[in-house]
C-alpha cells in the first residue's frame, strides 16, 4: 500500500473534482460528522448504509439519525430505489484518477453505490495508490480475486452516439469520496 501523504491525497482530489466529484478528509473519530454534513448539505433526507467494520466503529449511522437523517442498514435492496443518499467503504482508491474501488462480493456495497442520487465513498487514505497499474499489481498479489471489482470515477455518465453526455443514467448523479486518515 501506498504511504499516505497530503500530496497524494490533493492528487486524489483534484483528479476526483475534474470528473465532477467531491473530497472531503477525516479522522476515522469525525468520519460519522463528515458523511453527516455532506448529506446534510445537499438536504438529503434518507440514506441507505453498507456497514463495514470501519463504518461501524465510525459511528457513521449514528451520527446521520443524529442529524434527523433516516438510515437504512439492512434490506438494502428494499430501500435502495427510493432514497437519496448512499454510502459504502471502497477498498481502494487510485490517485492519478480520482478514482474509487470496490473489491469485496458483498452486493450491499454494489447497490448503495449505484442506486442512490448521492453516493458517499469511503477509503482509508493507507489504501490509496499513485497510479492505475499499481492496482492491477494489487489485485495480482491478493490471495483470491474477489468475485466484483469496479471502479467508480465521479458521477455516473454516458453519452450518446452525437456525444450528448447525460448524468447519472446508470448511477449517482452526486459523487463525494471521504478519505480517512488511518495511519
Amino acid at each position: 500500500m501506498s504511504r499516505f501523504t497530503d500530496e497524494l491525497y490533493e492528487r486524489f482530489k483534484k483528479n476526483l473534482e475534474a470528473v465532477n466529484g467531491t473530497c472531503v478528509r477525516a479522522s476515522k473519530a469525525g468520519l460519522g460528522r463528515a458523511v453527516a454534513d455532506v448529506f446534510t448539505k445537499e438536504g438529503i433526507a434518507d440514506v441507505c448504509i453498507a456497514e463495514t467494520p470501519l463504518l461501524k466503529e465510525a459511528g457513521v449511522a449514528d451520527a446521520l439519525k443524529n442529524a434527523g437523517i433516516q438510515v437504512y442498514t439492512d434490506h438494502i435492496r428494499l430501500h435502495a430505489e427510493t432514497v437519496k443518499g448512499g454510502v459504502s467503504e471502497n477498498q481502494y482508491g487510485i490517485a492519478d484518477l480520482g478514482t474509487l474501488v470496490q473489491g469485496r462480493d458483498d452486493v450491499n456495497e454494489r447497490t448503495v453505490a449505484t442506486m442512490a442520487e448521492y453516493y458517499i465513498g469511503v477509503v482509508k487514505g493507507s489504501t490509496i495508490l499513485e497510479e492505475y497499474d499499481d492496482m492491477f499489481d494489487v489485485l495480482a498479489e491478493l490471495p483470491e480475486m474477489p468475485g466484483f471489482v469496479g471502479f467508480i470515477t465521479g458521477p455516473s455518465r454516458t453519452a450518446d452516439i452525437e456525444c450528448v453526455s447525460t448524468v447519472g443514467v446508470h448511477g449517482p448523479i452526486r459523487l463525494t469520496a471521504v478519505v480517512v486518515d488511518d495511519e
